[in-house]
């Protein structure tokens, strides 16, 4: 798709902004109905799973934005905006993004002692159950970003340290002012959904490398081509064009998929009948397909 304008990179990029936006209104709603008149339990209980609805796609949209951001050179603080708006929403700051999925893992996505985000045990060398690994993540990322941080800035690269500290700053700030306004509802709309939100995360970011060969950048993820999820999920299926091409803007990675599907293993290959969720059918070894198995897939992932 091409660039809308120069404010905005990408016009479809509407849609994960209104998604967003929508889940902070949501979730900012009861402060303002509740001052007012106060509401009630059923009120709050639709506004809080509405809300956490909603919520559940956002950290997509911010994994695309911490790779590419949503305006452009021009608007930085179109973008800085951007970032508090969904750290409101997601517990976890742009910079997290930037940090630790960019730097620590796309880096090292290929050496798993080196991968923060490795689903490998280093004391086992055994995969971690996927329960433990989302504790554990959500643990341990802040720790692993300042690391990161503080390595870059030593190499003479410290924007992404001034950055991190910047938006934990305007977060807090923000948190602070909520727990004013309203602690109960602070705790309920804000504090609850961001842990859930962290460890929804590392849940769903656990089957990206699972169950493949590894070895290269093409054996190295999982490659999920169901519509419906990469439609509500932002594209994150196609994830072996993601990191061969990590800048690629997320409404052009079906077509990077089509274009080297044939170098993609069919044990890569998976599909997904809904969000988060796995076939449990896989397409059979490529030695064992048909010649046309993989044309076809790719006509299919370029229709769509």
């Amino acid at each position: 798709m091409a660039a809308h304008s120069r404010f905005l990179r990408y016009a479809a990029d509407v849609r994960p902004l209104a998604l967003v936006s929508l889940a902070a209104c949501f979730s900012l709603l009861p402060f303002v109905l509740s001052h007012y008149r106060p509401l009630a339990g059923w009120q709050l209980a639709g506004l809080w799973f509405t809300s956490q609805y909603v919520r559940t796609h956002c950290p997509y949209a911010q994994h695309n934005h911490g790779h590419l951001p949503v305006f452009g050179p021009g608007a930085r603080w179109a973008n800085a905006a951007y970032d508090t708006v969904l750290a409101l929403v997601t517990g976890y700051p742009t910079a997290f993004w930037e940090l630790h999925h960019n730097l620590g893992h796309h880096r090292n996505f290929l050496a798993p002692a080196d991968d923060v985000a490795a689903i490998v045990d280093p004391r086992t060398g055994r995969p971690m159950s996927r329960v433990w690994y989302s504790v554990r993540g959500n643990f341990t990322i802040l720790f692993d970003c300042l690391r990161i941080a503080r390595n870059e800035a030593a190499r003479g690269k410290p924007r992404l340290l001034h950055k991190l500290v910047l938006e934990l700053s305007i977060h807090a700030a923000v948190m602070v002012a909520l727990y004013v306004w309203d602690a109960k509802l602070a705790f309920l709309y804000f504090t609850v959904p961001n842990v859930l939100a962290g460890y929804y995360v590392w849940w769903e970011s656990y089957v990206h490398h699972h169950g493949v060969p590894g070895g290269d950048i093409y054996a190295g993820s999982v490659t999920t081509t169901g519509r419906r999820f990469n439609w509500v999920n932002f594209n994150i299926g196609h994830h072996t064009a993601h990191h061969e091409k990590p800048t690629l803007h997320w409404s052009l990675l079906p077509t990077r998929t089509a274009a080297i599907a044939e170098k993609i293993p069919a044990v890569c290959w998976r599909e997904t009948p809904g969000a988060g969720a796995l076939a449990s059918s896989r397409p059979e070894p490529a030695s064992a397909a048909p010649a046309s198995l993989l044309d076809r897939l790719s006509a299919q992932l370029r229709s769509g």
